[in-house]
């Protein structure tokens, strides 16, 4: 796409050019074109008539913008028969969909698929290591390009502000790029039909080359762990649950239905810890398959744990007391490697919402260390 001629669809007043004035000025031009400066099919009409205008100089093109240009599958259509090659996607608007906290890559990669299938190559520019990111990124990154069936995948460093470490977004980022590159992968992304996937084909070869001159980087533990607990737990038990927020709901006696138990993971070097963010409902199944997804993940390597209970919202009776029971010998060995944020809340929240009884109370209290 480097050698592409740039043409921004913004004019100096701010506005949208108009598409016969554009076509004009590319029909003597050689070397294909690249719209820069408006997001393609935010305005339907507008793109429509750019199509029309494109055709008649018979000139190949691309154009920026996001996934959401897959719900027009008609327009798509009108691009590809008029001269349109490539799409380009990303970084904002986010293809991971990363506001709000939700994973909506899945949704994505159906969006990117629907706009392989009209016949145009995708060039999707992700930056990772943003302020919130976990560990799993780099893992949800490149299922996105692969399940997308990304042509063209650009992996890049977010020069913001982030809660993760230099090392760890580098490490991270050079493990992405090269399982991206995998022979398996470049083949489910790019395909074998027609000159254009051909290209693409060889140019992800050339990346790949290059990336094999390098060390084989290894997934950090955090990254070990954040794939661990990627599949999020359904919360199975016919309990009594309580609120974690101070005067929500009071215990009830009924099952809690269709809720789950998320959980991301990342290294947090203030603390020299690997920090878990539960998020959503906890129950005793839950917390149990959760302990055994941590134990494969890490094993009994000397890594400190800091468990975030911020996003807790509800939590059964039988993980104040079955659980906590059956694993108070494992807490106590584990003091001064595992730690609690947003602790302190949460108990209040339970004790206040349980008419002052919280079961394991002293268990709970001093047995285990808060973390800043």
């Amino acid at each position: 796409m480097l050698a592409w001629r740039c043409v921004s669809l913004v004019g100096a007043t701010g506005t949208l050019r108009a598409p016969g004035q554009l076509a004009d000025e590319l029909k003597g031009a050689t070397e294909p074109v690249l719209f820069t400066g408006a997001l393609f099919g935010r305005i339907a009409p507008y793109a429509r008539l750019l199509c029309h205008h494109l055709a008649s100089i018979g000139r190949p093109w691309a154009v920026e913008s996001d996934v959401s240009v897959a719900r027009q599958p008609a327009l798509l259509q009108l691009a590809r028969r008029s001269g349109c090659r490539a799409v380009l996607i990303g970084p904002d608007p986010d293809p991971l969909g990363r506001a709000g906290g939700a994973d909506r890559s899945s949704e994505a990669a159906a969006d990117l698929r629907r706009i392989r299938h009209a016949g145009l190559l995708t060039v999707v520019r992700l930056t990772l290591g943003r302020d919130g990111d976990d560990a799993g990124v780099f893992a949800r990154a490149v299922r996105l390009c692969t399940t997308g069936r990304v042509a063209f995948p650009q992996l890049i460093a977010h020069e913001g502000t982030t809660t993760m470490s230099a090392a760890e977004l580098e490490r991270g980022l050079a493990w992405a790029r090269r399982r991206v590159h995998t022979h398996r992968a470049i083949w489910r992304r790019t395909g074998l039909l027609g000159s254009p996937r051909r290209a693409a084909l060889l140019a992800n070869y050339r990346t790949r080359r290059e990336l094999r001159a390098e060390p084989p980087p290894e997934p950090t533990s955090a990254m070990r762990l954040a794939r661990a607990l990627a599949r999020p737990i359904r919360i199975r038990e016919r309990a009594a649950f309580v609120s974690t927020l101070v005067g929500a709901v009071q215990a009830s006696g009924e099952q809690v239905r269709h809720a789950w138990l998320g959980a991301r993971a990342m290294r947090d070097e203030t603390v020299a810890a690997l920090v878990i963010r539960l998020e959503g409902t906890v129950d005793a199944h839950a917390a149990r398959k959760l302990v055994a997804r941590v134990r494969r993940a890490i094993g009994r390597t000397p890594e400190r744990i800091v468990v975030d209970l911020g996003g807790v919202e509800l939590v059964s009776l039988s993980v104040l007391t079955r659980f906590l029971e059956e694993h108070a010998g494992r807490l106590g060995e584990l003091r001064g490697r595992l730690a609690f944020r947003n602790l302190r809340p949460a108990l209040v929240a339970v004790r206040r919402n349980l008419h002052g009884m919280l079961p394991n109370a002293a268990l709970l209290e001093h047995a285990l260390e808060e973390a800043s």
